[in-house]
């Protein structure tokens, strides 16, 4: 009696320790199983949309190689080549959502535009009429100003990084300084076409 006694507790001490480590393990292979799944969906490339590239391309040069796509909603910038995605940055857009009606509303406009001017911003101050009076480094180290039938409107880089992914202009488009600095040197260039989308 005792020997089966004996020998149901050490294999209940066994189960239970194969119990234990299998506890101890499981949150580990079951972050690394989400890891994975995570990483196989961030590693997916973006894809542009077939109105999206006929939208650029109806105002597109032979000579242009890349061009700006905006998506207010998903809050990201893309750099397209051959309708292909070659690089995305988050940004942020206008505090109010939907398509710029007035100067002053707080929207982004949406449509076809072009790339005006690109400024050395880092000098440049701006009041946000929100009791702080004047912020140096607002825009950022570059200001790429867009022709649009609004004044002002243009991507540039901020002095508040934790702005980005959320509705925070008044109407620009506007990244992370170092990631302006990317854009600017790998990719931007005078007329360069911007699409801006919901």
């Amino acid at each position: 009696m005792s020997v089966i006694f004996s020998r149901a507790v050490s294999e209940k001490s066994v189960n239970n320790g194969r119990f234990r480590r299998l506890a101890l393990l499981l949150p580990l292979l079951l972050s690394i199983g989400l890891f994975t799944e995570c990483a196989a969906l961030s590693s997916e490339p973006e894809r542009i949309t077939e109105e999206e590239a006929l939208e650029a391309e109806a105002v597109l040069n032979e000579e242009d190689d890349d061009w700006l796509l905006i998506r207010k909603k998903q809050k990201r910038l893309f750099v397209v080549r051959n309708r292909k995605v070659i690089r995305s940055y988050a940004v942020a857009t206008g505090v109010n959502d939907g398509q710029k009606q007035k100067p002053g509303d707080g929207r982004t406009p949406e449509g076809v535009f072009k790339v005006l001017q690109i400024q050395n911003a880092s000098y440049w101050t701006h009041d946000f009429r929100d009791g702080k009076g004047e912020i140096k480094g607002a825009y950022g180290p570059w200001f790429i100003r867009l022709k649009t039938p609004w004044r002002g409107i243009g991507i540039h880089g901020t002095h508040d990084p934790q702005s980005i992914g959320k509705n925070a202009t008044e109407g620009c488009i506007r990244l992370r300084n170092e990631e302006l600095k990317d854009l600017k040197e790998k990719y931007i260039k005078l007329s360069m076409v911007v699409v801006i989308r919901k």
